[in-house]
């Protein structure tokens, strides 16, 4: 019953994915289409404002490539963030050239005052540059529509109804949601695109490091093996269809461990009381994306489904290994070159097994 209830929703998703299209290309219609032009003056552009109203966590880490192409195309700009995931600010601290996160409300009670205060933060500034950095939201052309902005950059398709200033057309073929908004300003500042020079990013410090490694470190000891070895981390709690079962990961860990019986394996957990997938394994829970994301870059190696955790990891230097279910790993694998995507569906545990362990060290 779970699987039929994750596919009816995932099949909402794409119903109303389709009517905001419907709706875009319809008002598009009426409104007229606003002629724009296809390049800024990096010299007239001395704030942004960058509109990403989603809950998320990988698609606001989606927006990290883009937030450092701007620094480097303009340093001397302040980026400031409009965005719904409720921890963004934390999480992203220390980018660089970012100034305010501005939160929109994402779920829970309030949504109208908040909204309202966030929208008051959002037209108290003057932008020089308001981007809307997906081709397909809604959200982020309203945004467009209420900021105080001179010029204002999106993605030109048939359902764009926000009055552009300055419109890209998308890419075409298939491009990563990660490339997607960095090329969007690339092309605007007239600038090379080199997509295999972007990843994701998080500034973590030393100390953060410093203290997730003792928190790693006490794991261990609490579990039943340790040792030397390399350490692997894991997470196996996405969600909906993206998520293995208990049995896949007990039989994937038994045959990795087959193969290098020195591995210390540890179990990220996404809550305080949840249990663990692999008994007897080192597994905690960290109160934080950014200490989740420190104790990760202490690691060898870590594996996961597509979810949150496995987009933290490739922000890290720990190579990641993503195991997509249904989602598809062009546009949403992880992202540096020592990361790998794995499609599941039609490999045993063993064959991924044996496929991540030519990736330990």
């Amino acid at each position: 019953m779970p699987r039929v209830g994750a596919l009816i929703r995932r099949h909402l998703r794409e119903l109303r994915g389709q009517l905001r299209y419907a709706f875009g290309v319809l008002l598009q219609r009426l409104i007229g289409r606003r002629a724009a032009a296809t390049r800024l003056d990096p010299g007239e552009i001395r704030s942004v404002l960058i509109g990403r109203i989603n809950g998320r966590l990988g698609n606001t880490l989606f927006l990290t490539p883009m937030i450092e192409r701007l620094h480097a195309l303009l340093p001397q700009a302040r980026i400031d963030l409009a965005l719904s995931y409720p921890n963004a600010a934390i999480l992203l601290a220390g980018m660089p050239g970012v100034g305010r996160v501005i939160l929109f409300p994402h779920k829970g009670r309030s949504l109208v005052p908040q909204y309202w205060r966030a929208l008051r933060q959002l037209r108290s500034t003057r932008y020089d540059l308001a981007v809307d950095p997906t081709p397909f939201s809604t959200s982020g052309r309203l945004l467009l529509c209420l900021t105080h902005a001179r010029f204002r950059l999106g993605f030109q398709v048939p359902s764009q109804w926000a009055p552009l200033t300055h419109a890209i057309p998308v890419p075409p073929g298939t491009m990563h949601q990660g490339h997607q908004p960095a090329y969007l300003v690339t092309a605007a500042l007239g600038a090379r695109f080199e997509p295999e020079s972007l990843r994701l990013r998080l500034p973590i410090t030393a100390g953060e490091t410093g203290a997730a490694r003792a928190a790693v470190d006490a794991a261990i000891a609490r579990g039943r093996r340790g040792g030397p070895g390399p350490r692997v981390g894991f997470f196996a709690y996405a969600t909906g269809l993206k998520r293995l079962p208990a049995g896949w990961w007990n039989r994937f860990w038994t045959a990795l461990l087959e193969l290098r019986p020195d591995i210390v394996p540890v179990e990220f957990l996404p809550g305080a009381a949840t249990a663990p997938t692999v008994a007897g394994f080192a597994s905690l829970h960290l109160r934080s994306q950014r200490e989740l994301t420190a104790a990760i870059a202490t690691l060898q190696l870590f594996v996961s489904a597509d979810a949150g955790p496995m987009h933290l990891a490739s922000s890290t230097e720990t190579p990641t290994m993503g195991l997509f279910n249904v989602t598809d790993p062009a546009l949403y694998g992880p992202l540096k070159a020592t990361d790998r995507s794995i499609v599941v569906p039609q490999l045993t545990p063993e064959a991924v097994a044996a496929r991540i362990h030519t990736a330990l060290p």
